[in-house]
Formats: C-alpha cells, structure tokens, sequence
C-alpha cells in the first residue's frame, strides 16, 4: 500500500488563530465605538476656518522635511525588510498557537503539542492509526410470514399486420 503524504496542518491554525483575533479586535472596536462617537462633535467645535492658513504653512513645512529625509529612509529599507519578517515569523507562529487552542475548544479537547513542530522525519510525522469502534451486532430478522407481492408490469405491445394489410396492436402476454 503507498504511504499518504502528511498535511502541514499549520497554514490551517495560523488561519483559525488570525480570524480568532480578528473576531476579538472587533468585539473590543464595537464596544469602544459609542464612547468614540461622543468625541466627534467636540472635536469639530476645536476646528476653525481662521487657522486653517497657519496649519497649511506647517503642513508644507513638515512635507519638505520629509522629503529631504527621502535617501536616508530608501537608505533603511533593508533593515526594515529583516524585521518585518522576523515580525511576520512571530506573528505566524502565534496564530498557529492562538488557532490550535481555538480548535481544541470548539472540540473540546486539549491542544497537541507538536502541530507547532515540524515535521522532520516521516515516522515522527506519522499519526498512529486509530482503532475503529466495533459496530454493532444485530439479531438477523426473522422471516415474516407475508408474502412479497411485486406489482405486475403490463406487457409491451406489439404492432401486427393483418390480413388486409390494415396494422393492429396487440398485447403480448408472457
């Protein structure tokens, strides 16, 4: 018999684990929204047309700041590269944790330990088979006393000649 490849069940988990904090941050926004709402007003009565030149001058102040800061930010892109990948790494593998505890719950039962591992060998990766339960033994039904009655189908009929050369129908009985 071939050997059935083993599925990296990670992918999987980091993508329960995500939703999962997905779900939360979006609890937690829901309940903070209508203390959010009650800000709004107050901060439209701080806006004022009348300052709105000074804010612009400091606006394009600041933007030509930034842009002579142009060659030193290309300059660290690289090492901005490294660590949003080690961060990607961290985030991914605490999904993969958050996702395998979210599954274990809704089947209530305890995490496993090596879905966070990986697989180096295939025996290590191997799932021991499992015993199937034993099915259920039932009493052979007794033979009733009523006969099976099948309903009888009507025979085909068939197109004959007569002797004047008219066509008639008969039925065949068989």
């Amino acid at each position: 018999m071939p050997t059935v490849p083993t599925i990296d069940a990670k992918p999987f988990y980091a993508y329960v684990g995500a939703a999962d904090e997905a779900l939360e941050t979006l609890r937690t926004r829901v309940t903070t929204l209508p203390a959010q709402l009650k800000a709004v007003p107050q901060s439209l009565n701080t806006l004022s047309l009348k300052t709105l030149p000074e804010s612009l001058k400091t606006a394009s102040t600041q933007l030509q700041g930034q842009v002579a800061q142009l060659p030193v930010f290309a300059a660290s892109l690289p090492a901005q590269v490294k660590e949003l990948q080690a961060t990607f790494e961290k985030r991914y593998s605490s999904y993969v944790t958050r996702g395998e505890k979210v599954v274990a719950e809704l089947r209530g039962g305890k995490a496993k330990a090596t879905a966070t591992k990986p697989a180096s060998t295939p025996a290590a990766a191997a799932k021991p088979a499992t015993k199937k339960p034993a099915a259920k033994k039932t009493a052979p039904v007794a033979a009733t006393s009523t006969p099976t009655v099948t309903p009888a189908v009507p025979a085909p009929a068939t197109e004959t000649v007569s002797q004047n050369g008219v066509p008639s129908q008969t039925a065949q009985t068989s």
